[in-house]
């Protein structure tokens, strides 16, 4: 048995710490802010993260909060005109053998949170930044900000596309914007008007932007994601930040009344600078590796950023049980992981310049779906919704 240490206390640092401790390890996690808690709105579960989180035991503790969308439309933003329809139906449960849900992510990390807190072999820490971390004689010493040292068998770095672990093992400067702005905004549902589909994930497209829209909170809360081509000096400038949104409207001027009634809606918005990184060479070091973003952060373009992170942790605990050292377990994990992610970083890049294309690369982009159809969408997706533990 070993002792691990993880740095941070979100989605991905929850899901390693119930994956260690169920291969076997004591584990202490070192979570920066005063509670648990996670920013954002809404979170695209598929079958993998579903597969993942019964894996991991939490699915119980998420199930009556999802909401199964019966279809995920995809829409021209000026027009309304529908380019594609994948119902999630039966088909779409028996091609994947579960189904497809969408949740917020606060529902989420609750889950996990519950899930860990079942495993006598977890101790939660919050206040507890990790600064800095050195290996020594074997063993890894974290510094945290109060000025406290703590060591142990192993480290995880679970701290986050601003990871001071990752800084300091791949000796990286911060990540910097990537000419996308996200625009997140939640609405009870009493606040939606009646015309507004509350049943379907609706994808809108528009030569510099794309708006994805759903409800969670079991269906009483509205969850509106928009993003734009818009420049940024500094990610401090568009990180979790309260806006006013009017380059938000400006991109979505001209878009047909259904959509314009959406982007209405909100009251108030909240940003964040899009961001990711190129697949990093490696993710480990000895007894030191990665998971979630700190190991490869990606646009949420794929809806796959939280549900790497899933599959990340049911990877790691199979080789952590696998394993007598953490140092074995994490390389084996990094070999197994980082071209299954390195593939969805860069199809998530892809689909940004796809959903936001310009008019000539738009009009052969809508083509190309309008030609498709829910079985040949069914057999396109299979790549990523066909994981299993």
């Amino acid at each position: 048995m070993a002792e691990l240490l993880i740095a941070g206390g979100g989605i991905a640092g929850l899901a390693a710490a119930i994956g260690a401790a169920r291969a076997g390890h004591q584990v202490c996690v070192l979570e920066r802010q005063a509670v648990f808690s996670e920013l954002g709105a809404g979170i695209q579960i598929g079958p993998n993260g579903r597969r993942a989180l019964e894996e991991l035991g939490a699915w119980q503790w998420l199930q009556h909060h999802v909401v199964h969308p019966r279809a995920i439309r995809i829409r021209r933003a000026a027009s309304g005109t529908v380019l594609s329809e994948l119902p999630l139906d039966e088909p779409f449960r028996r091609r994947f053998r579960t189904t497809y849900q969408v949740v917020h992510r606060a529902d989420l990390l609750a889950a996990l949170l519950a899930a860990a807190e079942q495993e006598s072999a977890i101790t939660l820490h919050t206040d507890r930044m990790v600064m800095d971390w050195h290996q020594q004689q074997g063993r890894v010493v974290v510094s945290l900000q109060d000025g406290e040292e703590r060591g142990a068998d192993a480290l995880i770095g679970a701290d986050g596309i601003f990871s001071r672990v990752r800084a300091r093992l791949l000796g990286e400067q911060p990540p910097r914007p990537n000419g996308h702005v996200l625009y997140r905004a939640l609405v009870p549902r009493d606040e939606v008007p009646s015309t507004v589909d509350m049943q379907t994930v609706q994808l809108w497209l528009h030569p510099g932007g794309h708006v994805v829209h759903y409800p969670v909170k079991g269906g009483q809360a509205f969850n509106i994601i928009a993003a734009i081509n818009q420049k940024m000096p500094s990610i401090d400038e568009a990180w979790g930040r309260k806006t006013d949104a009017s380059a938000l409207h400006r991109v979505f001027s001209n878009v047909c009344d259904e959509l314009h009634t959406v982007l209405e809606v909100p009251r108030q918005w909240m940003c964040w600078a899009g961001v990711d990184r190129p697949p990093a060479p490696r993710w480990s070091r000895g007894n030191v590796t990665l998971i979630g973003d700190a190991a490869h952060p990606m646009l949420p373009y794929l809806a796959s950023g939280a549900v790497m992170a899933l599959e990340d942790a049911v990877v790691l605990m199979r080789h952590l049980a696998m394993h007598a050292e953490p140092a074995q377990a994490f390389a084996a994990y990094e070999r197994e992981r980082r071209p299954r992610t390195t593939r969805v970083v860069r199809a998530a890049r892809r689909m940004g310049h796809i959903y936001h294309a310009p008019a000539p690369l738009a009009l052969a982009r809508d083509a190309v779906l309008r030609a498709s159809t829910p079985a040949r969408d069914l057999q396109r997706m299979a790549w990523l919704y066909d994981w299993r533990p």
